[in-house]
């Protein structure tokens, strides 16, 4: 894609799933003291993050003035256990599918005895912000495509 150039790192891939283990914070709880359900969201945008940062890529890139971005297109969760204040809870992140312009994410949530507590999916859209602040959507840059492919094909 003209204008977006990611630099590949000559790192090791990450593990596939990419997991990350997170204590819940007092804010992140309701009045009962359970896990707020928009946690769920906020962990899985964690995990995204952390995928792209250990792959070498920039998750938001700035060119000139246009940037590039992945805004969401869907977001679902399935809740199956309570998770209470103070527990650890392990986010797992695995792609579902990879077409040119969409990513598509599971997760799994799991508590410190190792129950899955809830299930996960966000799809995103790859887009650039035009000028006038618009959105287009656009290809992952091949770079980018190439460190996804390999990193979900790896435990393939």
């Amino acid at each position: 894609m003209p204008g977006f150039a990611f630099k590949l790192c000559s790192m090791s891939l990450p593990p596939s799933p990419l997991a990350l283990e997170r204590r819940v914070a007092f804010s992140q709880t309701d009045a009962a003291g359970i896990m707020h359900f928009s946690t769920y969201f906020f962990f899985m945008e964690v995990a995204e993050a952390d995928l792209f940062r250990q792959l070498g890529h920039p998750l938001l890139w700035h060119t000139g003035n246009t940037s590039l971005g992945f805004p969401r297109v869907d977001c679902q969760c399935r809740f199956r256990l309570p998770v209470a204040f103070d527990e650890v809870v392990r986010t797992e992140l695995s792609i579902e599918s990879i077409l040119s312009g969409r990513l598509a994410y599971r997760f799994t949530f799991s508590n410190s005895d190792g129950r899955r507590c809830a299930t996960g999916s966000m799809t995103t859209a790859c887009a650039s912000r035009n000028p006038d602040g618009s959105l287009s959507g656009t290809p992952l840059p091949e770079d980018l495509l190439d460190s996804l492919n390999a990193w979900k094909n790896q435990s393939a």
